[in-house]
């Protein structure tokens, strides 16, 4: 069994899944750190926006016109950020994968919140994708350079599985469109 240091228990609510204890104190590794933008930002035309506003007006109008006054200002809200979320430039993020866990910004997750890992290569930016025990926004979509991941990958599976992970629809249609 490659992960002779963890110790199956009980039993899961999916057929495959599998639950681990681990006895992190046992295990160390070396500290990895990088960092990147939170998103890839694409910049966008003046043209862009006019559209985009045009859209979004003509959907106010056409919600005023059925007299759905409330999906109206959804409508006009949810384009007025859109607008702002594209003018915005990304933060940079801190990422550092380290015996306590992955802090991920200022957030900090520990191994035994962790219950899976996969890292895709497809497309020009590798992809790591961590399985969280959250149930909204369980998996996690983290850029990493292409030069540290065989040693991300190491180091990973001395604490959680890998398996295959599929980032999610609502993130793929938002790198499609650009948005």
């Amino acid at each position: 069994m490659p992960f002779s240091f963890l110790k199956k228990t009980g039993s899961s609510s999916l057929k495959n899944e599998k639950r681990y204890n681990i006895r992190v104190e046992e295990i160390t590794i070396n500290k990895i750190e990088w960092s990147a933008p939170e998103y890839d930002h694409k910049e966008h035309s003046t043209d862009w926006f006019w559209t985009m506003g045009l859209i979004t007006l003509a959907v106010c109008v056409l919600a005023v016109w059925i007299r759905n006054y409330l999906f109206a200002v959804f409508i006009f809200i949810s384009g007025c950020c859109l607008a702002m979320f594209n003018i915005r430039h990304p933060q940079e993020i801190s990422f550092i994968i380290e015996t306590e866990g992955i802090t991920m910004g200022r957030d900090k997750y520990s191994w035994k919140n962790i219950k899976s890992f996969d890292i895709k290569k497809d497309g020009k930016n590798p992809k790591l994708l961590i399985q969280t025990s959250k149930y909204f926004l369980p998996v996690y979509t983290i850029p990493i350079p292409a030069n540290l991941i065989g040693q991300i990958r190491e180091s990973l599976l001395k604490f959680v599985p890998n398996a295959e992970l599929e980032e999610s629809k609502s993130m793929q249609l938002m790198e499609k469109l650009g948005v």
